[in-house]
């Protein structure tokens, strides 16, 4: 019960921070277009091996990859991200699982293109995350209340964490 509670409040929280203010805008190419990509690994650790194929795909176009990820992560992380990521310990998380105030000011400071949230789940800390930094284009994922978090969400109902990011992947190439 108390967890749920927390959620609600959480909830609140997150959906007063955030701006939806999104822009009707054409998503032709924006892809190709796009130089700068901040890219949220999930939390599920699972998940989070197989993410690694989506980091190695913009790899191959020549993007400009900051990730997002847990701070024991991040040797997890192909060499060459290492030093372009943006970790967190538990100490930038509150009670409520959302970002800390100091964390989320650090976090308005950087301008990204395109941001890309992996989590499957919902999950409102990633979810915020993916709203304070600026960015264009925000995708996730499709699961509880995305249409606030998310201006371009995919479908995929897969629960193998292999095909579910070559799905993923499948339908970038289209953009």
């Amino acid at each position: 019960m108390l967890k749920s509670i927390k959620l609600k409040i959480a909830r609140i929280i997150v959906n007063k921070k955030i701006k939806n203010d999104y822009k009707k805008q054409s998503y032709t190419n924006f892809l190709k277009n796009s130089v700068s990509f901040f890219i949220l690994m999930p939390d599920n650790e699972i998940y989070f091996h197989h993410a690694l194929s989506i980091i190695n795909f913009f790899e191959t176009l020549s993007k400009d990859i900051t990730v997002f990820t847990k701070d024991f992560q991040v040797n997890l992380l192909p060499i060459k991200y290492r030093n372009h990521s943006i970790n967190f310990t538990l100490e930038d998380i509150t009670k409520l699982n959302l970002p800390t105030n100091e964390f989320g000011n650090k976090l308005k400071e950087y301008e990204f293109d395109l941001v890309l949230d992996l989590n499957k789940e919902e999950n409102l800390f990633y979810s915020l995350i993916a709203n304070l930094v600026r960015a264009q284009v925000r995708i996730g994922f499709k699961k509880n209340n995305s249409d606030k978090y998310y201006n371009l969400q995919i479908e995929n109902s897969e629960d193998n964490p292999e095909i579910f990011y070559k799905n993923l992947l499948n339908c970038l190439q289209m953009f």
